[in-house]
């Protein structure tokens, strides 16, 4: 999967047809800085998250399944209530305003720090009044939400901060920074967990979040304290309101996004328990591997598609769907070997949830297609659109839960999770092409919808299908194996295709 991220980089680094900007009236950025940006940003997410992937066998072993479903709640929780404490500030919005602020980015960025800074301490005020009652409502003790409200407080400078050197193509800090980081808190939590288990200390699940986090949180706090004592602007009403008007639009979007996500584990917790929780937690993560390849590639994507949606001799209908069916090609290949991946990463007591994997998966795609069409509507500014499409989806999926788990049990929150991110792809994808037509006349639209239309079709049968197939193994590593020639049939023809439009490029 990373060296298939990584050719598709090189095939955006390599297209020439308008070189990235970094500043308005200064040089520009050449286009082998922006593809070792882009290379560096890629293995920093693929190694940070790999990291998560590759100690969940460790954790698996050691701690229960409801103490790794208190671990996922309290992730839960925080990408919850991190979406309003930052006012989703750290959006796209964070990139314009760097764009709009050239000259006084450092006074920007402590502006806007300190003001995420004040959300997180009246949080902090709004928790201190009834701790009980927001334990009660979260799941969490005390402890842990004090964790948590830090976490609120200091994150943000961490964002903010990665958001600019990236955006400056400042990619050498910001790599080794993100990787250190993430190798020192996996090694301190492994190490905390597996000394309080030779003790046999009973909240394991706290241990590993406080030793993982005080590296986390650590780092941010440094970053936090060097933003404001290089901006020394702690109130403008300038980036304020510039900032405020950008992203106030995006926080429902940005709820709605956050509820969709992790609503099935906060339900999950309710009606049936953490160890629930654990299970269907762990068999997601494992599910959504190949969204850490899709994420990175995307990120590098995007600024490709707005920089070329109005050229008319624009390549990205092909780019799109190389991409989106190698995505797919890839996904479906990790369904097929789910079983063998969750012996490998898990215990015998999560191996029963191998069957809701398929759904997962299938969900996980299609949040990859709802990006494509979403990116659309951000470029021509309708965000509302978005916002009104992951609020429908959202609701969905909070009525479906409380219907099919209650019903069904657990596992029905990963087809419910599937259904709900079908819709949201199909609303956005409605009103992306309308959208386009109405704002971009004299373009064809960028994207090939019924190829579109195709690979999802198939994606979604195929992954499945593999669920009848489970217990034969002898047929699914044959399925496997057909795929998995597919897929390097695919990148043989997407090297082949790169070679044939390089040469004919002018």
């Amino acid at each position: 999967m990373l060296l298939l991220a990584i050719l598709w980089l090189c095939y955006i680094a390599k297209r020439k047809e308008q070189p990235l900007p970094m500043k308005k009236n200064k040089s520009r950025i050449s286009i082998p800085v922006g593809f070792k940006s882009a290379i560096v940003y890629l293995f920093a997410t693929v190694f940070t998250r790999g990291l998560a992937i590759i100690t969940t066998p460790i954790f698996t072993r050691i701690m229960s399944a409801d103490q790794i479903g208190v671990v996922n709640l309290y992730s839960s929780w925080y990408s919850m209530i991190t979406v309003v404490s930052t006012l989703a500030l750290t959006s796209g919005g964070f990139s314009i305003a760097l764009r709009e602020f050239e000259k006084e980015r450092d006074q920007y960025v402590s502006s806007v720090l300190s003001l995420t800074s004040i959300v997180a301490i009246g949080l902090t005020l709004v928790y201190s009044l009834a701790p009980s009652f927001w334990n009660g409502i979260t799941g969490l003790p005390t402890h842990l939400m004090i964790l948590l409200l830090i976490g609120l407080l200091v994150a943000p400078a961490r964002d903010f901060w990665l958001s600019r050197q990236r955006y400056e193509y400042r990619y050498k800090l910001s790599g080794a920074m993100t990787v250190f980081s993430a190798v020192a808190a996996s090694a301190l939590a492994v190490a905390a967990v597996l000394y309080a288990s030779s003790i046999e200390f009973s909240d394991i699940a706290s241990v590993r979040l406080f030793a993982n986090y005080s590296i986390i949180y650590g780092v941010a706090f440094v970053i936090w304290l060097s933003i404001f004592l290089k901006g020394r602007c702690f109130y403008s009403l300038k980036y304020w309101k510039f900032s405020l008007q950008l992203s106030l639009p995006l926080i429902g979007y940005s709820i709605a996004s956050q509820i969709l996500s992790v609503s099935d584990r906060l339900m999950i917790s309710k009606m049936i328990g953490n160890s629930a929780v654990g299970i269907y937690s762990t068999l997601y993560t494992v599910s959504s591997i190949s969204l850490m390849v899709w994420t990175a590639i995307n990120a590098s994507y995007t600024p490709y598609l707005y920089q070329n949606m109005e050229n008319p001799k624009n390549k990205i209908k092909k780019l799109s769907m190389s991409m989106l069916g190698m995505y797919s090609l890839v996904a479906i290949l990790l369904v097929y070997l789910a079983p063998e991946i969750v012996r490998i990463l898990a215990t015998e007591e999560y191996y029963k949830g191998i069957y809701i994997m398929p759904p997962i998966a299938g969900g996980v795609y299609f949040i990859a297609v709802s990006n494509l069409y979403s990116d659309i509507l951000v470029y021509l500014k309708k965000t509302k659109m978005v916002m009104v499409s992951s609020a429908i989806a959202a609701a969905l999926n909070v009525v479906l839960n409380y219907i099919m788990i209650n019903t069904y049990g657990y596992m029905a929150a990963a087809y419910t999770t599937l259904i709900s991110y079908i819709v949201m792809a199909s609303l956005l994808s409605i009103w992306a092409n309308r959208e386009f037509k109405k704002h971009l006349k004299e373009v064809d639209f960028v994207y090939d919808n019924k190829r579109i239309l195709v690979i999802s079709v198939m994606t979604l049968i195929v992954s499945l299908f593999a669920i009848s197939i489970y217990d034969y193994a002898i047929v699914r590593y044959a399925v496997a194996a057909v795929i998995f020639i597919a897929t390097a049939l695919y990148g043989i023809h997407y090297l082949k295709e790169n070679k044939d439009m390089k040469k004919g490029r002018s």
